[in-house]
């Protein structure tokens, strides 16, 4: 039987390569989610949007696989330091971006904050940061259980917190009992638990006697389960009760092929620049309706069709435009997406 790593340590890495398989994962990830949120037409957006349902998963993933340094020591404090500094700039960026394309309705009602200080639901501003303040969440509750030696806590809370999710989703779905989205994807169901998930695969990949074979077996019948179930039960739930094996097999198979996808588009778009798409990609899809609605276009399929690949092609252009004004100038104080290895 396994046994846990000491507390504050990890088991050394696999491979003191870098890890470029990861790196194009995350690439696909953040393109994943621009589609995942910027729809297209018809049956193909479902589709696309039930394939796509792996990159928020992935993302949260990474961030537990990464919550120690490359030497096995706890990084969480720097990490979580990071985030808030990039939550708070985001927040900063909608609140004067956002009235462009949607008008100010005056103060919520205390019901709104309370969403966002327990269900990571943020008012008024991009919906999709909810990511950025769970994974604040998360770093927060695993720093306060590591530092306690409550070792326990990831093995027990990636099973609860599946559970608890397809309980209150697609459970509570079938049983004609309507439960807001906001209840499961949040920090603990959603996010501790695949947060967890991350962390214990980096500390017992090696453990794991399955075979490469085995895994894109999964991955590949999981993959192709996500339209079924979403055709079984008719909405969609946020995630897919496939994509947890989905992206689990996925994970384990960029640990253990490191290589894969060196020098490719995908790894240098997942190294540098894919939480910067990920913060971008609504402002870019709300002004890209903007210029459809002047240029009349809007109800025309066929730029209906193209609306998700420009948003997306918008959205990695401000990424890398951003990117290369911040490194021009010499100050570098504002928030930098992940390097190296890190989500």
């Amino acid at each position: 039987m396994a046994t846990n790593p000491p507390t504050g340590t990890v088991a050394a890495p696999l491979s003191a390569r870098r890890n470029h398989c990861m790196d194009a994962v995350k690439g696909l990830a953040c393109i994943a989610v621009v589609f995942m949120h910027c729809e297209f037409p018809g049956r193909l957006g479902t589709l696309v949007q039930c394939l796509s349902r792996f990159g928020v998963p992935f993302f949260f993933m990474v961030s537990g696989y990464f919550c120690h340094s490359s030497k096995g020591r706890p990084d969480y404090g720097r990490k979580l330091r990071h985030v808030l500094e990039i939550a708070l700039w985001t927040t900063l960026f909608y609140a004067l971006v956002t009235p462009l394309y949607a008008p100010w309705e005056g103060w919520p009602d205390p019901r709104a904050l309370r969403n966002w200080l327990l269900f990571n639901k943020p008012f008024y501003i991009a919906g999709q940061m909810w990511f950025l303040f769970a994974l604040l969440y998360d770093y927060a509750l695993f720093a306060l259980f590591d530092r306690k030696g409550f070792r326990w806590v990831p093995w027990a809370a990636v099973p609860a917190g599946i559970a608890v999710y397809v309980a209150m989703a697609q459970g509570a779905h079938l049983a004609g009992i309507h439960i807001p989205n906001m209840w499961y994807r949040n920090f603990l169901v959603e996010g501790f638990s695949l947060f967890s998930l991350g962390y214990l695969l980096r500390t017992n990949a090696g453990r794991i006697r399955v075979s490469d074979r085995l895994l894109w077996t999964v991955l590949a019948v999981s993959t192709l389960l996500c339209p079924v179930e979403r055709a079984l039960l008719g909405r969609d739930f946020g995630v897919n009760i496939a994509t947890f094996p989905q992206v689990a097999a996925l994970f384990l198979l960029c640990i253990r092929n490191p290589g894969l996808g060196e020098g490719s588009r995908l790894a240098a778009l997942g190294l540098k620049y894919s939480l910067l798409v990920y913060v971008l990609h609504p402002a870019a899809w709300h002004l890209l309706d903007l210029l459809y609605s002047a240029a009349g276009v809007a109800g025309n399929t066929a730029v209906a069709y193209l609306r998700p690949l420009l948003c997306a092609a918008a959205a990695v252009c401000a990424a890398v435009a951003f990117t290369a004004i911040r490194n021009a100038l010499p100050s570098r104080s504002s928030p930098t997406p992940p390097k190296g290895n890190r989500p």
